[in-house]
């Protein structure tokens, strides 16, 4: 017989059932000893025979037909082999319960503000106040400049001749001489070279000094000026200094010099850091590697400071 027909008839309730087969000896008995009813009803919560029996049937033949799938299940994976679910379509993407659901509403908080407190206004940093300056006069009343207060000024005067000359060197607050003020004499001649070089004048200003009239007549010359100048050599040598103006400039040079005739009855007038700057650059008071870099000195507060002073030198003839 198939095994599947064989599995539902075993389990059929009405041929395995034993109630279906009472005992007649054991019923007889029941009746004639047991105690007496005094109903024909049973209780609402007891089954009666018959439905209790179809119950069970019911639930025999449920389990049995599952079975019967399970064991069809098993023959036909047996008789086919495993199976093998198709992968689902790339690309596509279920969307989430969550997603479905359409974005939560989020209950606002209260932010606590912060409570606002006195800012303090900030003080400004103290600006650098201006350095004081003050006047100086040489020791023969022919000299008169100013310079910053921090600095020192030291002076050689002397007599030749008659004639009151002097020597005044001025250092800044560091010690160093930034600057040299000579009433001389006479002056000796430059130098001279075989190989002169191109020269620059990066910063000039016209100071007010009279210029002897007799020696402007001798060697004609400019006005008298402030002048920055650099000669570039293997480096680039510098110097400040007060000069009278050239008529007759030319690209190069051995050397530049530093002088002015100055007013009648006065000594000539050295003011600057150099009598001479040299083509070679020896003793060169300014030395830099490009003239960009001289250019850049321009800006510094000693370069400011050195070229006030020497434009505010006066000269006059010293009291008889």
């Amino acid at each position: 017989m198939d095994p599947i027909k064989n599995l539902i008839s075993g389990s059929d309730p009405l041929r395995n059932d034993p109630a279906a087969v009472p005992d007649a000896d054991e019923a007889l008995r029941g009746v004639t000893t047991g105690a007496p009813m005094f109903t024909d009803s049973l209780p609402p919560n007891v089954l009666q025979f018959e439905d209790r029996k179809r119950r069970r049937a019911r639930v025999a033949g449920g389990l049995t037909l599952a079975a019967a799938a399970v064991t069809a299940g098993v023959l036909v994976a047996t008789n086919l082999g495993p199976l093998v679910s198709a992968p689902a379509p790339a690309g596509t993407v279920l969307p989430s319960a969550s997603e479905t659901a359409g974005p939560a509403t989020q209950t606002p908080t209260a932010t606590p503000s912060a409570t606002p407190s006195a800012t303090a206004t900030p003080t400004p940093p103290p600006t650098a106040a201006a350095a004081s300056w003050t006047t100086f006069t040489d020791a023969t009343g022919q000299a008169t400049f100013e310079h910053p207060l921090g600095w020192t000024v030291s002076q050689s005067p002397q007599t030749i001749a008659g004639g009151s000359y002097n020597i005044v060197e001025v250092k800044n607050a560091a010690g160093k001489t930034v600057a040299t003020l000579r009433l001389v004499y006479d002056v000796t001649g430059g130098p001279v070279c075989p190989d002169p070089k191109p020269y620059q004048t990066l910063d000039t200003v016209v100071v007010d000094i009279p210029q002897k009239a007799a020696k402007l007549k001798e060697h004609p010359q400019g006005p008298s000026a402030f002048v920055f100048r650099v000669i570039q050599g293997d480096k680039v040598y510098g110097s400040v200094a007060l000069a009278d103006g050239d008529l007759a400039p030319q690209t190069t040079t051995c050397g530049l010099y530093n002088g002015i005739l100055g007013p009648d009855n006065v000594p000539i007038a050295h003011f600057g850091d150099t009598v001479w700057l040299t083509s070679d650059g020896r003793e060169a008071p300014l030395t830099f590697d490009s003239v960009a870099a001289a250019k850049a000195y321009m800006g510094t507060q000693e370069y400011k400071d050195v070229k006030r002073m020497l434009v505010s030198l006066a000269l006059k003839p010293a009291a008889s």
